[in-house]
């Protein structure tokens, strides 16, 4: 305003300063200005970059996404194969099971027919199994009846067999009788009891002892060539043997070398069969038995009696 009235009144001013002034103002507002514009560039320079990243995001998951749509496509399109295999199989595995029903259906009317033929069959076995038994019974008894006869010509066989050997046996034994009672006869402490020769214990050993006295050995050695005469005749399917049994009387054995009188007949028996497998005596021939005081020929307490139950027995048997 003062410019105008200045220029008015025709007064000569300075419009330097004014312009200055002006000028000045007008490069504040365009400074002004530009730093609004400058930050708004900023801000949207900002903003652009955050879309940009944004977008550059958005495109990456774009990529990922459609990368997946395409993995998810061909999986589809493997899965559309497989499913068409599958139709596939099932309507065959519906054509094999139609063909195993139909097998089925006619296995199961096949096997109702074997049923009936079974049982047609299970009738006739049954039958015949009837019959069988009756002609089994009949054969068991007429088998039975042959068996008997048959078991019965074998035993008597066995027994003519055996009545042979005892009797052949029993001329042996006689013989062998003979033999022994030249030997034995006049002697004393020697007798015949039975099918045996009862020797007074005293002829062959001392009270109390197993070992044989000269005596002794002079009666065994007699019987012992007896014994292989006798045993030279028998033949050789006659299973014969000489017993040896040794007895004591009742009374009990007070100290010494046997504990009880079982110990001390065994023990003579023994001594008697050992002397004659000494003399030549086959050991198969031979057995000795101890009877201790059990077996007495005298049942009274006198020492009489009680010298007649110390005895040993000899007597040729059968095996």
């Amino acid at each position: 305003m003062s410019f105008l009235r200045r220029m008015k009144r025709g007064e000569n001013m300075d419009i330097w300063p004014g312009f200055v002034d002006a000028l000045s103002t007008v490069l504040l507002v365009f400074i002004f200005v530009l730093v609004g514009f400058i930050s708004s560039q900023i801000y949207l320079s900002q903003i652009i970059f955050d879309k940009d990243s944004s977008i550059s995001d958005m495109r990456a998951k774009l990529s990922d996404v459609c990368a997946l749509l395409k993995s998810e496509q061909l999986n589809n399109s493997d899965l559309s194969e497989k499913n068409a295999s599958l139709v596939k199989q099932i309507a065959d595995l519906q054509n094999t099971v139609e063909t195993l029903q139909n097998m089925l259906a006619t296995e199961e009317a096949s096997r109702k027919e074997k049923q009936k033929e079974m049982l047609s069959l299970q009738e006739q076995i049954e039958n015949l199994s009837s019959q069988l038994k009756d002609v089994m019974a009949t054969l068991a008894a007429e088998k039975k009846t042959a068996e008997e006869q048959r078991e019965a010509l074998e035993r008597i066989k066995r027994e003519n067999i055996k009545l042979n050997e005892v009797s052949r046996m029993s001329r042996y034994r006689s013989e062998f009788f003979d033999k022994l009672q030249e030997i034995i006869q006049g002697r004393d402490g020697i007798k015949v009891v039975g099918d045996r020769f009862v020797f007074q214990a005293e002829l062959f050993f001392e009270s109390a002892s197993d070992e044989l006295s000269d005596s002794g050995k002079a009666q065994v050695s007699e019987l012992a060539e007896i014994i292989k005469e006798i045993g030279g005749k028998i033949p050789d399917g006659i299973k014969w043997l000489l017993r040896v049994d040794g007895h004591t009387d009742s009374r009990p054995i007070a100290g010494g070398k046997f504990a009880s009188n079982w110990e001390l007949s065994s023990a003579r028996a023994i001594a008697v069969v050992k002397y004659l497998i000494g003399r030549g005596i086959d050991p198969k021939r031979l057995v000795a038995a101890g009877f201790g005081e059990h077996q007495p020929i005298a049942s009274g307490r006198t020492d009489e009696d009680h010298a007649k139950n110390r005895r040993i027995e000899f007597k040729l048997d059968e095996r």
